[in-house]
């Protein structure tokens, strides 16, 4: 499935043939559906994301339920079930000096160990990327990630880049999570920090 800077996705969410070295390494073990929300104000993929967001219990009782529907990046659907979600909200990162597309992943809990978080989070970043080279009043320069979740204190050491993603490790954050960047293509960053550490 290949993402275009008008932002049209198509039907088929197979993977044209590429040479091995190239062939994305998280594959969905499903037949998903994957639909643009960024920037979009689509009632029919909101309601779904407030069900799928109360299902799944990941909305706090605090939680601006207005101010999430309007970080909606990519929608995942089997079917007619929503079963992923990528959200993005744009922040400075005061010690890169950049803005980024700090991106989040939830899948429904029976979907989970299918490789389909990852494929969501390349996807996005592909649809990030090229909203961000079509807006650069935004100065956008790529997208990060923090992993938030305990799951991954288990498993074996994660690699420092990921293929289908192009996140790369870069650090801790103050609460020990593993945070990554994803630098767009046209990304930069200043040749100074704006409020460099004493």
């Amino acid at each position: 499935m290949k993402l275009s800077y008008k932002y049209e996705l198509t039907k088929n969410t197979g993977v044209p043939p590429r040479s091995p070295a190239k062939m994305p390494v998280h594959v969905p073990k499903m037949n998903v559906n994957v639909r643009l929300a960024w920037r979009q104000n689509n009632r029919a993929i909101e309601r779904d994301a407030e069900r799928f967001w109360i299902n799944e219990q990941l909305l706090p009782k605090d939680a601006d339920a207005t101010e999430r529907l309007g970080e909606l990046c990519l929608a995942g659907y089997v079917g007619h079930e929503l079963v992923a979600l990528t959200t993005a909200r744009i922040r400075h990162i005061d010690f890169l000096g950049v803005k980024l597309a700090m991106a989040r992943v939830a899948t429904a809990h029976a979907m989970r160990q299918k490789s389909l978080g990852l494929h969501m989070l390349a996807k996005s970043r592909e649809h990030l990327e090229a909203w961000s080279a079509a807006n650069p009043q935004e100065e956008v320069m790529g997208m990060g990630t923090i992993t938030q979740t305990h799951a991954w204190d288990t498993r074996p050491p994660s690699h420092a880049l990921g293929r289908d993603t192009r996140l790369a490790f870069i650090g801790w954050t103050a609460n020990n999570e593993p945070m990554r960047v994803a630098w767009f293509a046209h990304g930069t960053f200043p040749r100074r920090r704006s409020n460099p550490l004493p």
